[in-house]
């Protein structure tokens, strides 16, 4: 990306270039809702500014937050050229990697907070994956899962948890859908990619993993790349966990999971 403003001086016959300032983008943030997409490259971004916490990031990067992502780059050591610039010049230079962390926020409530840490400077763009608060989800004609995850040695939830519901649709073909707990272990994850379904089928099988961090507190955003495999609750058999339990799935149905004899999905770790 480039940025260039020209000072001209002008008379009735010509206009004249004095300077040029030439200032170049270094990188990008793109800030995507997780539960739009199965693959990050197909995620939307968010359509308005999320409120930024930098702990770490050189001194000479600046930053533009904006809806959706957050622009970075270097003070130039000669920003203005004299004259016109050449072709030469217009181009993105060469920028060593630079280290920016963080966590971003939603005031809103909409999405649940995320932490990052990121090398920037290639120019290629990086993506960090929000999702949505059980108030941000808008629940669509396909349906839609909910429920509370909580510790069961414990009873304390299950906060900033990541669920992935992976759902059977034929043979070797799924789909995933994927959501994330609040501060109370609650979610809800909605289901609109979720196809109708073929003759003579009544339910689709899928299955539920979710992981997380027992460490975790309320004022913590984490990354999700930080979360490890928990076991949960079988739905229907006491005391028994696993790393993933089995589900029927019907689209149109707002179904709530639960561990068996209990109002929450139970969980401990492995």
């Amino acid at each position: 990306m480039e940025n260039t403003a020209e000072f001209e001086l002008t008379d009735a016959t010509q206009v004249r270039v004095l300077e040029t300032n030439i200032l170049h983008a270094s990188d990008v943030i793109y800030w995507l809702d997780g539960s739009s997409a199965n693959d990050i490259a197909d995620m939307t971004r968010i359509g308005y500014s999320l409120d930024l916490s930098i702990t770490q990031k050189p001194r000479a990067v600046k930053l533009l937050n904006s809806a959706g992502k957050t622009a970075f780059w270097s003070t130039p050591t000669e920003p203005m050229v004299a004259g016109t610039t050449t072709e030469a010049q217009r181009q993105r230079p060469a920028v060593a990697p630079f280290v920016v962390a963080g966590s971003v926020a939603d005031t809103m409530g909409l999405f649940n907070p995320a932490a990052f840490e990121l090398s920037l400077g290639s120019g290629d763009g990086h993506a960090v994956v929000l999702f949505p608060t059980p108030v941000g989800v808008r629940i669509p004609a396909a349906g839609a899962v909910q429920g509370q995850v909580k510790f069961a040695a414990s009873g304390a939830p299950l906060i900033w948890g990541l669920l992935t519901l992976t759902i059977t649709l034929g043979l070797g073909e799924t789909i995933n859908f994927q959501g994330q707990t609040n501060t109370k272990g609650d979610f809800v994850l909605a289901l609109k990619r979720l196809p109708p379904l073929p003759l003579s089928v009544t339910e689709y099988s899928a299955e539920l993993r979710i992981t997380g961090l027992a460490s975790t507190t309320a004022d913590q955003p984490l990354k999700i790349a930080d979360l490890v495999a928990l076991e949960l609750g079988s739905p229907s058999v006491q005391d028994v966990f696993s790393t993933a339990i089995p589900l029927t799935i019907r689209p149109g149905e707002i179904k709530r999971i639960t561990s068996f004899n209990s109002s929450f999905i139970a969980v401990q770790t492995t």
